[in-house]
């Protein structure tokens, strides 16, 4: 067998789906699980249903953006591990950086003659290694984390913590929004920022302007994308 019937071989096809079938079990226990405790909460059903249609449409655009990383890794290391990886992870253009690493590693690049069986194993265990960090630090510390927010709203103005915990939110995406804008300043191109500003601005109308329009309100985080992405293509092209 060559390398593609290796890496697009039955067996690779039934290995990767044990993670995906994981990750479809995760989703619905957490599902029936948020479920219960929203009933527990005395949470209202139009408003976890709203929530969770809001959910459902905002995804639809970040699920486009992969589908070009997709394509180029299933090129590389072949449908079976590309459907586990963007199942699991998301973030394809990781997962071909640390393709990248783990051939060159062995003395090969990804995509020519050069990248063998070798080299594909070593890709899929520095893919696999290069999550461990994070699931560690999930492992560890996801179950303490209830009793820290506690023993902070015990010990401290509760109307602190919420300001703390929405700052540390705002922080997170400040940080996110500015490794996409940050570099393409640095290059003169500034297409990233006239999409944030575009997104941010829509946003903003759509949340205070707008803001009896349940429907809309619910919409707001993926027609914002939209119209971000619309108009730094028709400023830029």
């Amino acid at each position: 067998m060559d390398l593609q019937e290796i890496m697009n071989s039955p067996g690779l096809w039934i290995a990767s789906s044990i993670m995906v079938i994981a990750v479809v079990g995760q989703a619905i226990f957490f599902l029936r699980a948020s479920l219960k405790e929203a009933k527990l909460i005395g949470l209202q059903r139009e408003q976890y249903v709203a929530g969770m249609r809001s959910s459902l449409i905002t995804a639809i655009g970040p699920s486009f953006s992969p589908v070009i990383v997709l394509l180029s890794m299933i090129a590389v290391i072949g449908g079976p591990t590309t459907w586990m990886r963007l199942c699991d992870v998301g973030a394809g253009r990781t997962e071909l950086a640390v393709v990248s690493l783990a051939a060159q590693a062995v003395g090969a690049e990804p995509g020519t003659d050069s990248f063998g069986l070798e080299a594909f194993t070593y890709s899929i265990w520095a893919m696999a290694l290069n999550n461990l960090g994070w699931l560690v630090v999930v492992l560890i510390t996801t179950h303490k984390m209830s009793g820290i927010v506690d023993k902070l709203y015990s010990k401290y103005d509760p109307k602190w913590i919420k300001l703390l915990m929405g700052g540390t939110i705002l922080g997170l995406f400040a940080y996110l929004l500015s490794n996409q804008i940050a570099p393409g300043l640095m290059e003169g191109n500034l297409a990233p920022i006239v999409a944030a500003v575009a997104s941010g601005g829509t946003m903003l109308i759509i949340s205070k302007a707008l803001a009896k329009h349940q429907r809309l309100q619910e919409l707001a985080l993926g027609i914002s994308m939209i119209v971000g992405m619309a108009v730094a293509q028709i400023a830029f092209g």
